[in-house]
């Protein structure tokens, strides 16, 4: 349910970003979380990853790309359950 709650809170904070306001997916909270995330397929440090494309959908599923040395990652999370999320991230082919 907290997942779920993460992607609605970012959908709606990235709609509000068209007024200039700043955008949930620019929290360090939510940076922090896709980072960490992240580093158990990059094999980077969280810190290291770099995150681009941040796709939230309503129904609690978003994708974004994670870099790090070089490599890009495409990352995705579904919600499995309504208080479970499932998280894949797989190298971009280049």
């Amino acid at each position: 349910m907290r997942a779920r709650m993460f992607w609605i809170f970012l959908a709606v904070s990235i709609a509000g970003g068209a007024c200039g306001c700043m955008t949930l997916a620019n929290s360090p909270v939510i940076q922090d979380k896709l980072k960490m995330v992240s580093a158990g397929y990059t094999g980077c440090m969280p810190e290291e990853n770099v995150l681009t494309n941040v796709a939230p959908k309503p129904d609690g599923s978003g994708t974004w790309n994670a870099t790090c040395k070089g490599k890009t990652y495409l990352c995705s999370t579904i919600s499995t359950t309504s208080s479970s999320q499932s998280y894949h991230c797989a190298p971009v082919a280049q």
